[in-house]
């Protein structure tokens, strides 16, 4: 077994593309304020993270995100991604609010919201996200104690982006099980990034930039359900390039969100 350095930080910039703020409807989590996530991200050598609602996700969207801004404040090192429901949200009122508050990006859930991925549903706000250079992330599931584990239907996901070349989406949250379809989908698309909060398998950072390169894999932790440091740690023991681990530590987060840490 190699030795474990209990003392690890980074050597490069950290920037956290997936991690909530706010309590939780269904469950406690170990961490749901301001003050917790900034002491989480001290201690692991986080500089800034992308922060949902959770919400936003499973409540209400309009109110979670007002929430995630009344909370952020004027932190600014967590950084602001709305939630949204293409089924129920109005798409220009959205769009107002998502200029005022400054908000680059977005977050939606087509397995909890319960729609399919497919043009006569998501279209409009596709176009629209493409247009205005918002990129949307995307989990691959999301789980709740009052609602199953829905996988979200590669197909659709493929079928849906195949159009929008200039359209940047981030499929969040992959994970072993998802290996079969996540590598031949981004392969397939160049605009598609992966956040790697989930990915735990062998050679797995290996295998995603022997796929698609450096510029489309994304740190992310999934905090506060899961830690920040391990997968930092998983990174910085791969044997990359500085160039290749700015690049998914932050760089891409940056170019993605239009922040720069």
């Amino acid at each position: 077994m190699g030795k474990v350095d209990l003392n690890f930080m980074p050597k490069v910039p950290v920037f956290d593309a997936n991690a909530a703020l706010g309590r939780k409807h269904d469950r406690r989590v170990n961490v749901d304020s301001v003050e917790g996530t900034i002491a989480e991200m001290d201690r692991t050598g986080v500089s800034k993270a992308l922060v949902y609602a959770p919400h936003g996700a499973a409540y209400d969207s309009t109110e979670g995100n007002q929430i995630l801004i009344d909370t952020i404040a004027d932190n600014k090192r967590l950084i602001p991604q709305f939630c949204a429901n293409p089924t129920f949200d109005n798409i220009n009122d959205f769009s107002k609010s998502l200029k005022t508050k400054n908000v680059k990006t977005i977050r939606i859930f087509p397995p909890l919201h319960n729609y399919p991925f497919t043009e006569w549903v998501v279209g409009e706000w596709l176009d629209w996200a493409e247009s205005e250079g918002i990129a949307i992330w995307i989990p691959v599931n999301y789980e709740t104690n009052w609602h199953p584990s829905i996988d979200i239907d590669p197909t659709q996901l493929h079928d849906t982006l195949k159009n929008r070349p200039n359209l940047n989406v981030v499929i969040a949250e992959i994970k072993y099980a998802d290996f079969s379809w996540v590598m031949p989908l981004i392969r397939s698309l160049p605009n598609i990034s992966v956040e790697i909060s989930r990915w735990v398998i062998i050679d797995g950072i290996q295998r995603l930039l022997n796929a698609v390169g450096d510029q489309r894999i994304l740190f992310g932790s999934r905090f506060p359900d899961s830690p920040m440091s391990p997968q930092i740690y998983n990174l910085h023991h791969n044997d990359l390039s500085d160039s290749t681990l700015k690049s998914i530590c932050s760089k891409n987060t940056e170019r993605l969100t239009g922040v720069k840490i």
